[in-house]
């Protein structure tokens, strides 16, 4: 009878242990379930075997191609840029992101030695969409540490207006500096300004607190441009 009774308890136990690791393979793979919307409009499901992220692009370019298959375990991989896609969202959904992540492929504002205008296509994630703009967030290797030795990730934020044609996402930090000056006639003075005056303290206060501060900023920009906001940007 104790004889029978171990033999019981080692199957069940031997079940238990097998459930649970093909339920962790299963979350696994999910984890690595997304949809792509190729330029054509074309949707491509699949897993991924290599990602864009920062964490895992120690040896290309953070933020632009990844590579897929069909299934969990196939072996034949199809790679893809930021130039070939539309979107990238994962099917798992969790409850910080009931919606599941999305990613859009857009042009970065990246300001050069040549071109003050100058974008690179990149991967950037959606982070809270407004009436008027989108915040996008995505993360960067950076150097740190003693005179630049170690590399660190950093996170940074953008925002893309929704009546630029071109559909640029321009780094925070951009949005008070020179390059609104054209198209975005007195952006670069009411950022800067957002954060002084009667209201300048509990505007620092709620930037401190939500990193999609820049949307009430934005809103607030157009509604004093008045009737001027309709032809921005100017072209």
């Amino acid at each position: 009878m104790k004889h029978y009774l171990l033999s019981f308890l080692l199957t069940l136990v031997v079940s238990c242990m097998f459930q649970t690791a093909s339920a962790k393979e299963h979350e696994d793979n999910e984890s690595r379930h997304v949809i792509v919307t190729l330029k054509s409009g074309e949707k491509v499901e699949g897993y991924l075997s290599s990602g864009w992220h920062a964490e895992n692009s120690l040896f290309k370019n953070e933020n632009f191609s990844f590579k897929i298959s069909k299934t969990p375990d196939d072996k034949n991989l199809v790679k893809y840029t930021a130039e070939d896609v539309i979107s990238v969202e994962y099917t798992e959904m969790t409850e910080n992101n009931p919606d599941g992540l999305r990613w859009e492929s857009r042009p970065l504002a990246h300001p050069n030695f040549k071109s003050r205008y100058n974008t690179m296509q990149r991967l950037l994630c959606v982070n809270k969409v407004g009436k008027n703009a989108t915040t996008y967030w995505w993360k960067i290797w950076v150097a740190s540490g003693v005179n630049g030795m170690s590399r660190s990730l950093q996170t940074n934020y953008g925002i893309r207006f929704h009546n630029d044609p071109e559909g640029i996402v321009y780094p925070y930090m951009l949005v008070n500096s020179i390059l609104m000056k054209d198209k975005y006639p007195g952006l670069q003075k009411f950022c800067k300004n957002w954060f002084k005056g009667p209201d300048g303290k509990l505007h620092n206060k709620q930037a401190d607190e939500n990193d999609s501060w820049i949307l009430d900023m934005y809103d607030a920009y157009l509604e004093q441009m008045g009737d001027a906001a309709a032809d921005l940007p100017i072209r």
